[in-house]
C-alpha cells in the first residue's frame, strides 16, 4: 500500500508539472534571479514583455495575429506601471522589481485556476500558423534594425563609445534618464535639469531601466530593446491591415516601417555625380525642403514613439469593431496606460476614438463610452501634468517651406499620393481616412507641444493610416506594378541606413568612459554636477548623476521655459569664468556637490582648471586630463 500511494503521488505530481509547467517556471525565475543577474535579465524580459499579456489575453476576443501584438504591448504597459507604483511605496530597487514579478506569477496562477479556456500560451504561440515568407519578413525587420542599432548606439571602437547617425543627439538623453533612475533618481527629477521633476513621458526609458536594474550596468541593452519595439510596431501594423488580406498587410507593414517620400532623389543625384559621402548624404534637412524625417529614422532614435506607435495602431485595430464592448474597454485601458509613455500617442488615440464615435453616431450605444476608462487609468499622470500642453505657432508656420502641396508630396511620397486617391473610394473604411485627415491637419493649424518642432510627430502617427491605405491599394493592382511602387515607396530608408552605419560620431572617449564609471562608484547617488550644457556628459550619461543643465532642446522640449534655461546657462558660464564668490553663489543656488572639467569645459572656459585649483573649498578628487572637484564646504 505505501508503495502504491507513493507511486500515485508521483504520477499526480508529474501530471501537475506537465499541466502547470509554465506557472512553475514563472515562479522559479524570480527566485533564482535573487542570486543570478543573468537569469535576472532573462526574467525581466519575460515578465515585462509576456506575462501580463498572457494573464489577460483570455478576457478579450482577439485573433491570433492580434494576440501577438497585445501580449508584448500590454505587458510593457502593465509591468512598467506596476513597478512604478510599487516603487513609490517600497522604494525603487532590484528587490521591488523581483517581488513585482512574483506578484504577477501569483495573479497568473489564480487566473489559470479559475478559467477553463484554452491555455493562453498556446494561443500566443500560434505564430507557427504564419507563412514562412511572413516570418522571414518580420525576422529581417528585426535583424536589420538590430544590426544598424548595434553599429550606431553604444558602438565601441579604439577611440571610445560611439553614438552616431540618427541617434547622436537624443539618445544620450535617454541614457541620462535610464542611468540616473538606476542610481537613485526616483521618483525622477530631470537629470539634465536638476531640481525640476520629470515632466517628460519617460516610461519607455523606465522600462529599460527596470531590465537593466536586475542585471547591472548594461548600456548595450538599449539598441536590442529598440529593435524589439520596431518588430512589435511591424506586427501592430500587420494586425491593423490584416482585414484587407495577407498581401495588403505585408505591403502595409513594409511601407509603415521603411516607407517615406522622394528624398532618395538627392541620394541618387549624389551617386551619379560622384559626390556621395556616407557622412554627408543623409537625405533629411532640418528646416529645409525635405524637412520631415523618414519613419525608419524615427524608429531608430525616437524611443517614446517605439511604444506610442504600436499602441496607436493596436487601438485603431480595436476600434474597427465598435460592436464588441470588451474591445472598446481594452482600447481605453491601453490608451490610459499609454500616457506616461507617449503623450502625443495618447492624444492620437483619442482622435481615433472620436472619429469612431462620429462614424457610429446613428447607431450609438452607451458602451461606446467604456473607452473613457482611459481617462481614469491616466488620471494620476493627467493631474501631475506629465504631459505639457503649450500653445504656440503651428509647426507649419516655422518649418513648412515653399509650396505646401509640393512639400508634402515630396516628403511623404507615393504612399501619401495613393492614400489621397483612395479618399473617395470604397477601399478600406472611413475610420483610417478621417484619422489620417485630422492628424495631418493638426500640426498645420495648432501647436500643443512646448517646442513647436515636436508637432511633426503627428505626421508620424498619420503615417500609420497612410501605410495601411496604400498597402490595401497596392494589393489590388498587378503584382509587378505593385512591387515597383513599393520599392519606390521605401527607398528613402536607404539613406537612413547608410547614414547610420557610415558615421562614427563619438559620445565618450575611453578616458571619459572611465571617469563616468568612477563617478558611479565613488560619488553619492543624486549628487548634482556642474558641467557645460552639452549633449554628451559622462557624469550623467554614464555615471548616472544629475547635472545643472544640458543641451537646450531637452529641457525646452519637456516644458521648461526658455528664459529659465538661459538663466542657468548664464550662471554656468559665470561659475566657470567668474570670481570665487560667483562660483559660490551658483553652487549654493543649484545644490552643486561636484564640478566637472572635461574636454568641452576646457574648450569653452580656458583657464578654468587653474581657477578651480585655487579655490580652497574645492577638493580635486579625480585628476588627469579630466577632473572632478568635490565641494567640501
Amino acid at each position: 500500500m505505501p508503495f502504491q500511494t507513493s507511486t500515485l503521488q508521483e504520477i499526480l505530481s508529474l501530471r501537475a508539472l506537465r499541466k502547470h509547467w509554465f506557472l512553475f517556471l514563472l515562479l522559479l525565475l524570480p527566485l533564482i534571479s535573487f542570486i543570478s543577474i543573468h537569469i535576472g535579465l532573462l526574467t525581466a524580459f519575460v515578465f515585462t514583455f509576456f506575462v501580463p499579456g498572457l494573464i489577460f489575453c483570455r478576457f478579450f476576443r482577439l485573433k491570433s495575429y492580434e494576440i501577438l501584438v497585445f501580449v508584448p504591448i500590454f505587458s510593457v504597459l502593465i509591468s512598467t506601471q506596476l513597478v512604478y507604483y510599487l516603487s513609490l511605496v517600497f522604494g525603487y530597487s532590484r528587490e521591488t522589481i523581483l517581488f513585482s514579478f512574483l506578484a504577477l506569477t501569483i495573479i497568473y496562477g489564480l487566473v489559470n485556476s479559475r478559467k477553463k479556456e484554452t491555455y493562453p500560451l498556446r494561443n500566443f504561440l500560434k505564430v507557427r500558423k504564419f507563412s514562412k515568407t511572413l516570418l522571414l519578413i518580420f525576422f529581417l525587420i528585426f535583424i536589420l534594425s538590430l544590426v544598424i542599432l548595434y553599429r550606431s548606439v553604444w558602438f565601441e571602437n579604439e577611440f571610445g563609445i560611439v553614438i552616431t547617425g540618427s541617434n547622436w543627439q537624443d539618445t544620450p538623453l535617454h541614457y541620462e534618464i535610464i542611468e540616473s533612475i538606476n542610481n537613485g533618481n526616483f521618483p525622477p527629477e530631470m537629470p539634465y535639469y536638476s531640481g525640476d521633476r520629470m515632466n517628460y513621458h519617460y516610461f519607455v526609458d523606465f522600462h529599460t531601466a527596470i531590465l537593466e536594474k536586475v542585471y547591472g550596468f548594461l548600456p548595450k541593452l538599449l539598441p536590442f530593446l529598440n529593435a524589439v519595439f520596431i518588430l512589435i510596431f511591424a506586427l501592430a501594423v500587420y494586425s491593423l491591415a490584416r482585414v484587407n488580406g495577407k498581401r495588403a498587410a505585408v505591403f502595409s507593414t513594409l511601407i509603415a516601417t521603411f516607407g517615406w517620400g522622394f528624398s532618395y532623389i538627392g541620394l541618387f543625384s549624389a551617386l551619379t555625380s560622384g559626390q556621395f559621402s556616407l557622412s554627408q548624404n543623409y537625405m533629411y534637412q532640418y528646416g529645409g525642403f525635405f524637412g520631415l524625417p523618414p519613419i525608419f529614422d524615427n524608429l531608430l532614435q525616437q524611443r517614446p514613439l517605439l511604444i506610442g506607435l504600436p499602441v496607436f495602431a493596436f487601438v485603431l485595430t480595436l476600434l474597427r469593431d465598435m460592436g464588441d464592448k470588451n474591445r472598446i474597454i481594452l482600447a481605453g485601458i491601453v490608451t490610459g496606460l499609454l500616457l506616461p509613455f507617449h503623450a502625443v500617442s495618447f492624444i492620437c488615440a483619442y482622435v481615433a476614438y472620436f472619429v469612431s464615435i462620429l462614424l457610429n453616431q446613428k447607431n450609438f450605444r452607451n458602451y461606446y463610452l467604456y473607452f473613457l476608462v482611459s481617462a481614469i487609468v491616466a488620471l494620476p499622470f493627467l493631474l501631475s501634468g506629465a504631459s505639457s500642453i503649450s500653445l504656440a505657432n503651428p509647426w507649419a508656420y516655422s518649418f513648412l517651406r515653399e509650396n505646401p502641396i509640393l512639400y508634402y508630396i515630396m516628403n511623404l511620397g507615393i504612399p501619401f499620393l495613393i492614400s489621397l486617391a483612395l479618399f473617395f473610394t470604397k477601399v478600406e473604411g472611413k475610420l483610417l481616412k478621417l484619422v489620417l485627415l485630422l492628424l495631418f491637419l493638426v500640426p498645420n493649424v495648432i501647436s500643443i507641444t512646448p517646442n513647436s518642432w515636436d508637432m511633426y510627430k503627428f505626421f508620424i502617427f498619420a503615417w500609420v493610416p497612410i501605410a495601411v491605405l496604400s498597402g490595401a491599394a497596392l494589393a489590388r493592382i498587378r503584382k509587378n506594378i505593385a512591387l515597383v511602387l513599393l520599392l519606390l515607396s521605401v527607398l528613402a530608408s536607404a539613406s537612413v541606413v547608410l547614414y547610420n552605419v557610415g558615421t562614427s560620431y563619438g559620445a565618450a572617449s575611453w578616458d571619459e568612459y572611465n571617469l563616468g564609471m568612477w563617478v558611479r562608484g565613488n560619488t553619492e547617488e543624486r549628487a548634482v554636477f556642474l558641467t557645460y550644457y552639452s549633449i554628451h556628459c559622462p557624469p550623467t550619461m554614464i555615471g548616472g548623476r544629475l547635472r545643472v543643465a544640458s543641451y537646450v532642446n531637452w529641457p525646452y522640449g519637456h516644458g521648461v521655459a526658455y528664459d529659465g534655461i538661459k538663466k542657468r546657462f548664464d550662471d554656468i558660464d559665470t561659475a566657470y569664468t567668474g570670481t570665487v564668490d560667483d562660483l559660490r553663489q551658483v553652487v549654493e543656488t543649484y545644490n552643486v556637490t561636484y564640478i566637472y572639467v572635461g574636454g568641452e569645459e576646457q574648450n569653452n572656459y580656458p583657464g578654468c582648471v587653474a581657477r578651480f585649483d585655487s579655490v580652497e573649498w574645492l577638493e580635486p578628487v579625480y585628476d588627469g586630463s579630466l577632473r572632478v572637484y568635490h565641494v567640501i564646504s
